[in-house]
């Protein structure tokens, strides 16, 4: 009876894992102003010797001060798990990409770094189908045990000691990367219970 309740809740776990994977992981809140004034700067860095240059901040800051005056538009974006590795490796999200720096504490090949993160939802079925067979084999129960503690310990301490001052933008980590880094924690405290109560 203890078994099969330790395992229905390794395998509730591993639901809030898999949904989690396609909720947000980190998101970022800007305003129109804000964008603009990046490509004012842009502009005026990258651009400041082509003709055209003068024109487009001229016209861009103009465009600024009237959404000023009627009040600055605030914009959000998020990046769940499942859109990580296509949006890093297309280059169209500064947040999936300052998501991948914070998780794998470097820039260095995060192209197939990013794919990583599907590592999470199979490693959640791979612990429930090993707590099913860790009933009658403890090896099992062990492996699960050291997957689970090794993903969730890894992962809250990188966000725990991430530097800011090194990803492209300052974004904030949101509920689904949380829930999945905590739901394998869970699953590493329901093991380890079921190891130390097991005397067979």
């Amino acid at each position: 009876m203890k078994k099969t309740i330790f395992t229905a809740l390794i395998a509730i776990a591993a639901c809030v894992i898999i949904v989690s994977f396609f909720q947000p992981w980190a998101g970022v809140e800007t305003s129109v102003t804000a964008v603009s004034k990046e490509l004012t700067d842009k502009a005026g860095g990258e651009l400041k010797d082509t003709p055209f240059a003068g024109k487009f901040i001229k016209k861009l800051s103009n465009i600024t001060d009237k959404i000023a005056d009627l009040g600055d538009i605030e914009i959000k974006t998020q990046v769940t798990g499942y859109n990580v590795p296509r949006m890093v490796n297309s280059d169209t999200s500064k947040v999936a990409l300052s998501l991948a720096q914070i998780m794998f504490k470097s820039t260095e090949g995060l192209t197939w770094k990013s794919y990583m993160v599907y590592v999470l939802p199979v490693s959640a079925v791979l612990c429930v189908f090993l707590v099913i067979v860790g009933m009658k084999n403890k090896i099992a129960l062990i492996v699960a045990f050291l997957v689970s503690a090794g993903l969730s310990l890894v992962g809250l301490y990188n966000l725990h000691t991430m530097d800011l001052g090194t990803i492209a933008i300052k974004v904030t980590i949101t509920y689904g990367l949380w829930n999945t880094l905590y739901a394998f924690l869970f699953i590493a405290g329901v093991t380890g219970v079921w190891l130390i109560t097991d005397r067979k």
